[in-house]
C-alpha cells in the first residue's frame, strides 16, 4: 500500500465532503436546533446516524441498487414521508420550545442518532448527491487501491462530516447561551422551526405538485 496514495484519497474524500456538508439543509437545520436544545455533541450523535445510512448507501451502490430506489416513483415517496417528517419534527420543536438543554446523555444519544437517520434518509437529494458527486469519489477510490480505496474515501467523507457538524453543534450550543440570555433563543428556536417547516412543506409540494 502506498502511503502517499492513501492520504490523498483520505484527502479527497474529506473536501469534497467537507464541500457537501457545509451546504445548508434539513440535516444542518435539525442539528442546530436540537443543539440549542440538548448540548455540544449534538452533531456527533447526528452524524452517527447519518453515517449508518451511508452503510447502506455503500452496499447499494455496490450491488448497483442505489439507482432503482432513485427513480422517479422512489424519489416521490422519499419526498412525500421526509416532507412529513420535517413538518412533525418542526411542531414538536414549538411544542417544546420552553425547555432548554435539560435532557440525560442518553436520551440525547438516542434521540439525535435518530434524527440523523431520518434527516438522512428521507431527503430526497441524498441519493442523487451519490449517484453523482459520490459515485464519482467512489470511483476514484476504486481506480487508485481497488476496495480499500473506496473504503479510504469513505472515512476521509466522514470525517468531514463529524468535523463539521461537532463544529455546528459546539457553536450554536455556545451562542445558545448568550441567546438565552439576550431574550433570543426562542425566536431563534422558531425561526428553525420555521425553516424545518417550509422544507418539509416544499418536499411534499414537489412530490404531489
Amino acid at each position: 500500500m502506498d502511503f502517499l496514495d492513501a492520504l490523498l484519497l483520505l484527502g479527497l474524500g474529506f473536501f469534497v465532503g467537507l464541500s457537501g456538508a457545509v451546504m445548508p439543509g434539513p440535516l444542518l437545520v435539525y442539528t442546530v436546533n436540537e443543539s440549542l436544545r440538548k448540548g455540544k455533541w449534538v452533531g456527533a450523535y447526528v452524524i452517527l446516524g447519518h453515517a449508518m445510512v451511508e452503510v447502506l448507501v455503500f452496499g447499494l451502490l455496490a450491488l448497483g441498487l442505489l439507482e432503482l430506489i432513485s427513480s422517479p416513483t422512489a424519489t416521490k415517496a422519499v419526498s412525500i414521508v421526509g416532507g412529513a417528517a420535517l413538518i412533525v419534527m418542526a411542531l414538536l420543536s414549538l411544542r417544546d420550545l420552553k425547555s432548554r438543554v435539560a435532557v440525560s446523555p442518553g436520551k440525547v444519544k438516542h434521540g439525535s442518532v435518530v434524527g440523523g437517520i431520518v434527516f438522512t434518509a428521507f431527503n430526497p437529494g441524498f441519493p442523487i448527491w451519490w449517484l453523482t458527486a459520490g459515485a464519482a469519489l467512489l470511483a476514484a477510490g476504486y481506480k487508485e487501491m481497488s476496495y480499500l480505496g473506496m473504503v479510504l474515501v469513505f472515512l476521509g467523507h466522514w470525517a468531514a462530516d463529524l468535523g463539521w457538524f461537532l463544529f455546528v453543534s459546539m457553536t450554536t450550543y455556545k451562542g445558545s447561551r448568550y441567546l438565552f440570555e439576550k431574550g433570543w433563543y426562542h425566536k431563534a428556536r422558531i425561526l428553525l422551526s420555521a425553516v424545518l417547516f417550509l422544507i418539509g412543506i416544499y418536499f411534499l409540494s414537489t412530490a404531489l405538485g
